[in-house]
């Protein structure tokens, strides 16, 4: 394993810049944005209907993949036979507290079937498997032994790690990332959508920098409009050549709310990047009330040195 990285001090860690997230605007258009989408419905309640709904949004969009619970295997591969569209199954959704065993078995048993009914061979679905994460802060070797079994088992489809980073500490999140970077796993996913907070541009860029320009990086969580997919762009993919589906996606169950409005943030981009954010709706640090004690004091301490602590006067330190 790698030695642990320094934490850095700043707060906050992103620092958006107008010249910059302007020219990122204008290089994208809705169809662009459309191909790094996963449209995706884990719900519990999720019946054929919404499935073919999803599909033809993908279809006539150009989205990436389908992102569904593991039973849709049946219905899926038919219904994206023949289409460019990936079929994506998240393992062990929400909690990832299967053991390596039974998680290596759904994923071999996910892979062939798809195989079966898709007929199409190699190369048409991912997995984004949830790890342990309460096994990674007992052990970090077992969540690098669960990844790699996870990929053993997926006989060369491409893996994406949930690793639930709103449970994570902001070291915890650099240790996490270590190990995805040494696994075999293709993707770093931040959260399975039903964490107490989602995606955070903070947590993308640390995960970016850590996992470097041989991975992929997955935002997940409360993505439904396109200035929010172009900040966590430009926190996770800040260079053109990570500017690709095959290195950067957006997990969202809102595809066609980013996808129209696009159009309005290429039609008014700087008045859409001059109205800003309350930088604390941005940062996980904010996010803390469901959370243990041990992130949120960690939490509330970097609050404390943040230049945009007014924001949070009333917060209790």
């Amino acid at each position: 394993m790698k030695q642990d990285k320094e934490i850095p001090t700043q707060t906050p860690l992103v620092e958006f810049s107008k010249e910059k997230m302007n020219k990122l605007v204008k290089s994208f258009t809705p169809d662009k944005l459309a191909s790094f989408l996963d449209v995706t419905d884990l719900n519990a309640d999720t019946q054929s209907p919404k499935i073919n709904k999803m599909v033809g949004w993908a279809k006539n969009f150009g989205c990436a993949s389908i992102c569904v619970n593991p039973v849709e295997v049946d219905i899926l591969p038919g219904l994206l036979k023949r289409s460019s569209v990936k079929e994506c199954y998240v393992l062990d959704f929400p909690l990832g507290k299967m053991d390596i065993e039974m998680k290596a078995a759904l994923t071999s048993h996910t892979v062939k079937k798809s195989r079966e009914n898709r007929g199409e061979g190699k190369g048409k679905i991912d997995l984004d498997m949830v790890i342990n994460v309460g096994r990674f802060k007992k052990d970090p070797k077992y969540t690098l032994e669960e990844i790699n079994a996870i990929c053993e088992a997926a006989d060369g489809e491409h893996i994406k790690v949930i690793v639930r980073s709103a449970e994570l500490t902001e070291a915890e999140l650099y240790k996490v990332s270590e190990v995805v970077a040494e696994s075999k796993a293709h993707f770093i996913k931040n959260s399975t959508g039903m964490d107490a907070y989602g995606a955070m541009p903070e947590h993308i860029q640390i995960m970016r920098e850590v996992v470097g320009a041989s991975k992929g990086v997955k935002a997940a969580g409360g993505i439904s409009d396109a200035m929010t997919s172009m900040r966590l762009m430009y926190a996770g993919a800040p260079h053109e050549s990570l500017q690709t589906p095959e290195l950067f996606r957006l997990g969202t169950s809102k595809p066609l709310q980013i996808i129209t409005s696009m159009g309005w943030l290429l039609h008014n981009t700087n008045d859409w990047i001059d109205a800003g954010v309350i930088p604390c709706t941005i940062c996980p640090f904010h996010h803390t009330g469901k959370l243990r004690v041990e992130i949120r004091e960690a939490s509330n301490r970097r609050c404390q040195t943040c230049k945009f602590k007014e924001y949070r006067k009333h917060k209790e330190f």
